[in-house]
């Protein structure tokens, strides 16, 4: 009977024990249920997040290609408005001309549906870049009476002159034309060559080279984008050294620079106002202004061979902006692009 009573006790602890670790064991599951549940959901959602950005960049890349030929569509549009101001007024480029005048957004539709939906936008504008300064004319060299040859101080105190009437420093104008130049002497007190450049942080030389975009003047010690802000609406980059001003388009501050003696005779409203019907000043308006002094004045003319265009495109999300500097052939000849940036001019 004892023998019986303690047999049935080790059954009944046999299986309190194994009825605990069952449930211990039902935990465990559990847990590890949960946990393969909160990580097969975990890659669900990175695997639909990334297949999301994937679809995301892949439209992207597809607007920005299709963007690129819609912004090469506009340059042969605008090609075609350039060559035909040039047959209708050969002497002089001016604001009054079509190629001058804001246009309106132009709807981009389906090529396999011109009537449905537009998938798009595209707008255009055109600028006289020959309306500004050209920072490479800092590098102009000219010959001496005696045949030698040496840098031109015009363009460095036509820069220099247009510094201060924008309120900046006239010193910026020789540190410039050394960052242009091809030597490694400084041509002014102001200037600076690479021993400036290689104790800057980090170093770098300087570039020696005609400038491919004004917003190389950031690379100057000190600009800084300030400067270049209140500047750049007023300078050029051209493949030139020796490009004319065209007083038909340039702003009072342009013309300005090119001689002191034009310092208050032009203000903005009257630019604005004459240019409506042509070009104003007249080049013997202007000879007239400047009398004896016109040979030593910056090189000035009616016309325009550069031009700047800027293409906006919207493909659904996507917005696309080209700046295209565009040089036309003088007697007819073809519009050229010499050079292409994406989102910045």
């Amino acid at each position: 009977m004892i023998l019986h009573q303690i047999t049935g006790r080790g059954r009944r602890d046999l299986v309190g024990r194994c009825a605990k670790r069952m449930k211990r064991q039902r935990g465990v599951a559990l847990i590890i249920a949960l946990i393969l549940v909160a990580l097969a959901t975990i890659l669900a959602t990175k695997l639909t997040f990334d297949g999301f950005l994937e679809r995301r960049r892949a439209i992207g890349v597809l607007a920005a290609e299709q963007a690129l030929h819609f912004g090469f569509g506009a340059e042969a549009l605008a090609a075609d408005v350039l060559l035909q101001d040039l047959q209708n007024s050969p002497n002089q480029t001016t604001l009054s001309a079509p190629w001058a005048q804001t246009t309106q957004p132009l709807p981009i539709t389906p090529q396999d549906d011109p009537e449905g939906e537009p998938i798009g936008t595209l707008q255009g504008q055109l600028e006289d870049m020959q309306g500004r300064f050209n920072l490479n004319n800092l590098a102009h060299i000219k010959k001496t009476t005696d045949g030698k040859f040496e840098q031109d101080p015009v363009p460095l105190e036509q820069f220099q002159r247009l510094l201060v009437s924008l309120g900046l420093e006239a010193k910026w104008a020789g540190i410039a034309r050394d960052w242009i130049d091809t030597d490694d002497i400084p041509g002014s007190p102001d200037g600076a060559e690479d021993q400036i450049y290689t104790s800057q942080t980090p170093p770098y030389r300087t570039g020696n080279w005609p400038m491919m975009s004004p917003s190389e003047l950031m690379n100057l010690p000190g600009f800084g984008a300030e400067r270049y802000r209140i500047i750049a609406p007023y300078v050029s980059a051209l493949p030139d050294a020796n490009v004319a001003i065209n007083i038909c388009t340039a702003s009072v501050w342009v013309l300005e620079s090119l001689d002191p003696m034009l310092s208050g005779n032009y203000t903005p409203e009257a630019l604005a106002g004459e240019r409506k019907t042509g070009c104003f000043p007249t080049k013997e308006a202007f000879n007239n202004i400047l009398g004896k002094r016109a040979p030593l004045v910056a090189p000035f003319e009616a016309k325009s061979n550069y031009f700047r265009l800027t293409t906006r495109i919207t493909l659904g999300t996507t917005e696309f902006t080209l700046y295209s500097l565009l040089q036309r052939g003088s007697g007819g000849g073809k519009v050229t692009p010499l050079l292409r940036s994406f989102g910045t001019n």
